[in-house]
């Protein structure tokens, strides 16, 4: 579980270096593809030793590549209904942030050592699945991306590695401890957790 939540949040981090539109990538692939353009740029103007500028430049692309609300929805599944307003933009930007953070430099290293590999794309009805191959410590690995148009742009809402979705992974997990400990816990879990790695990064 801990190596697919790796690879889940290494991967996040990998493709939201910027914002692609419809109008520009019209394509799940051509949308993919350009962030790989983007952030290998990025990286090869960087030195070895990231500034604090360019880190958060890649950091902020991040909320606007993913559909984050529909990511968040699907990581409580029926809870999400039973939150209010509130609660939901909380939850929500908690989530966000602790992908954002998560496994930065293990992104870094992997986008500069690795190489994706896209084998297909299903579009239908402004919904798409993208399958990919990726080599991780010596591994391949395959990657399905479900993407979605929202306001005439791709956006990712579930990863499938190696077969497991992490929608599905984090809706179990979540369940779970709700059940276990309530909602109020799980949320200040998650914020303890965002808070440790913001303070990692200072």
């Amino acid at each position: 579980r801990n190596k697919t939540m790796k690879i889940y949040f290494t991967v996040i981090s990998l493709y939201c270096a910027t914002v692609v539109t419809a109008e520009t990538a019209t394509g799940p692939i051509a949308f993919l593809k350009s962030h790989d353009a983007v952030v290998q740029s990025v990286l090869v103007a960087a030195p070895d030793t990231l500034p604090e500028a360019v880190r958060k430049k890649i950091k902020d692309h991040i909320n606007a590549a993913f559909d984050f609300p529909e990511l968040s929805r699907l990581a409580l599944g029926g809870h999400w209904e039973q939150r209010t307003t509130e609660e939901r933009a909380h939850f929500t930007k908690t989530f966000s942030g602790i992908i954002r953070e998560q496994n930065f430099d293990s992104f870094l290293r992997y986008y500069r050592e690795g190489k994706i590999t896209y084998q297909s794309e299903e579009v239908e009805n402004g919904n798409a699945v993208v399958t990919a191959a990726a080599p991780l410590e010596r591994e391949q690995i395959e990657i399905v991306y479900k993407m979605h148009l929202v306001e005439k742009a791709w956006r990712v809402y579930d990863l499938v590695i190696d077969g497991v979705s992490t929608a599905e992974g984090n809706r179990r997990r979540y369940a779970r401890y709700i059940d276990k400990k309530g909602y109020e816990r799980l949320i200040a879990q998650l914020d303890k957790q965002l808070d440790r790695l913001l303070q990692t990064r200072k």
